[in-house]
């Protein structure tokens, strides 16, 4: 699938097939794409993650993450949680990671990179004096990390004709669960699995303004569209049809009474 047909297609679907599990390599696929996003800090072993697979995982595990996130019923339908988790002990390995991508001619001389500036100066700096307790910035910047990765992992789950959504949960009954220690932070939870609802969920979901959102020289001085490009983009398959489609109201009235939920 091309890389804007990914994006527009992208929905959180929330309604799955149970019975019809995830193909280990598209799985596998999912959390390639995680790691290989973008590491701005360059900490890499901050974003971590338990998969957690009906029919493999205990079941009382299962069922306790479920209840963490508050028994929705998509978490119950998808066979597939990938508990996404922040490990600030990440950090520690900074400088070792920097030197490597040194190695391999990604920092370079020509930007100050040296084995002497990363011996010297990271994690001295109050930006990044992780080691020493001071975290703000850390968090902030493994915030970003994860983010980056997780907007990876839903576009590949799209690519490979899956559906996915984020569920936000009880951090610490998940932490507890899975015997995370205190320095990891569940972030988000996504579900993963095969849509028992249309994959384009009843139309594109609304979205802010574009010049409501993007400014151009300075603040509040909208950035105006390009009705070209957005006909390019409707053509390539990005921008779509708005939600909600003529017959979604009948569709979830079907899926609620197929899942026994309420209309």
């Amino acid at each position: 699938m091309e890389f804007k047909q990914a994006v527009g297609n992208r929905r959180s679907i929330r309604y799955y097939q149970p019975y019809r599990p995830v193909e280990k390599d598209k799985l596998q696929t999912i959390l390639e794409a995680a790691r290989l996003q973008c590491q701005h800090g360059n900490a890499g072993l901050v974003r971590k993650a338990v998969v957690v697979t009906r029919g493999e995982t205990d079941d009382a595990i299962r069922e306790e993450l479920i209840d963490a996130l508050y028994n929705q019923p998509q978490a119950t339908q998808a066979p597939v949680a990938i508990v996404w988790a922040i490990d600030i002990s990440g950090w520690e390995n900074l400088r070792e990671n920097l030197l490597n991508l040194i190695d391999a001619k990604a920092l370079t001389s020509s930007y100050g990179w040296s084995e002497q500036f990363v011996e010297e100066t990271v994690l001295k700096t109050p930006d990044f004096n992780v080691l020493a307790g001071d975290n703000t910035f850390a968090e902030w910047l493994s915030a970003i990390e994860m983010g980056l990765a997780i907007g990876s992992a839903l576009l590949a789950a799209v690519d490979l004709g899956l559906g996915t959504q984020l569920l936000t949960g009880r951090r610490d009954q998940i932490r507890e669960l899975f015997g995370m220690p205190e320095h990891v932070t569940p972030a988000q939870i996504q579900i993963v699995g095969y849509p028992a609802e249309n994959p384009d969920g009843g139309g594109q979901r609304p979205r802010p303004p574009f010049e409501d959102l993007y400014f151009a020289d300075t603040w509040g001085n909208s950035m105006q569209r390009d009705p070209a490009v957005v006909e390019d983009l409707r053509k390539a398959g990005m921008i779509q049809e708005s939600a909600p489609l003529p017959w979604r109201a009948d569709e979830v009235r079907a899926l609620a009474a197929m899942f026994g939920l309420p209309e």
